[in-house]
């Protein structure tokens, strides 16, 4: 009875990590296929 919750208890932390895994993996894939345009100061050149 002991090793049953032992295997049960290591198979549930062993899913935990994995799940954290692939959340991580996703949340990087998005950050960098999100495009973003950066906006800067044009500067006016005067002429004459």
């Amino acid at each position: 009875m002991k090793t049953k919750k032992n295997l049960v208890l290591a198979i549930a932390i062993f899913g935990g990590v994995l799940f954290t895994v692939q959340a991580t993996n996703l949340i990087d894939l998005d950050g960098q296929t999100t495009t973003q345009i950066e906006k800067k100061k044009r500067k006016l050149i005067k002429w004459g």
